[in-house]
């Protein structure tokens, strides 16, 4: 049996992981979500890929679940809500959130430069909060900086020479970088983060620590 989340102290700040790839942070009732990519769907099927809207609506209401357990009084999409340029689905998940009984805010992504002036959502540039800097990318800083971009992921193996990749968090000393919280997301290694990081793997059934 994995644990459906785990505490870490992170800056001196008390923040909990949880198995559905998302953090939150005690002293602000706050939902730390990275790498949503709504849109991705229609995006795919703009270009002959019939992907489902389902994919995004079962994120969605992801999201709504955790706030009502948690009781987030805020929740800070850390870069890339959307995927492409304004779509239905774009749409859609602005019409969902703007109807959660929380303050929702948007940490300005790549992707999101397409499609943040058609949005409803509160926007703003990376920045700090109890000298934590939040932001999309990794940035030159000397503050603890709480990240996504990356879709981190590392590979564990097992017998047979088997492998799989699985999506994670990367904790370190100065570093927490989220997983992609989208279900069309996939994820990369990176072995300069892993060196001098504690690895959190995620899964429906739960996180694992490595």
């Amino acid at each position: 049996m994995f644990p459906n989340s785990i505490d870490i102290v992170f800056a001196d700040q008390h923040f909990t992981l949880l198995k559905e790839r998302v953090a939150y942070w005690h002293k602000h009732k706050m939902l730390l979500i990275a790498d949503v990519h709504a849109g991705k769907a229609s995006h795919f099927r703009n270009n002959g890929i019939p992907l489902s809207t389902d994919y995004l609506l079962n994120d969605l209401h992801t999201i709504q679940t955790l706030q009502q357990r948690l009781n987030a009084t805020k929740i800070c999409f850390l870069g890339d809500l959307y995927h492409t340029l304004s779509n239905e689905e774009n749409l859609l998940t602005d019409q969902f959130l703007n109807d959660l009984e929380s303050e929702i805010e948007l940490v300005i992504g790549n992707h999101d430069r397409h499609s943040i002036r058609h949005s409803t959502i509160k926007c703003t540039e990376a920045y700090e909060l109890d000298g934590i800097l939040l932001s999309h990318e990794p940035e030159e800083t000397s503050s603890p900086n709480i990240y996504g971009h990356l879709h981190p992921a590392y590979s564990i193996g097992g017998k047979g020479r088997q492998s799989i990749k699985m999506p994670c968090f990367y904790v370190g000393e100065k570093k927490l970088v989220l997983p992609a919280f989208g279900s069309l997301n996939g994820g990369r290694i990176y072995k300069n983060l892993v060196k001098s990081s504690q690895i959190i793997l995620t899964s429906k059934d739960g996180l694992i620590t490595v």
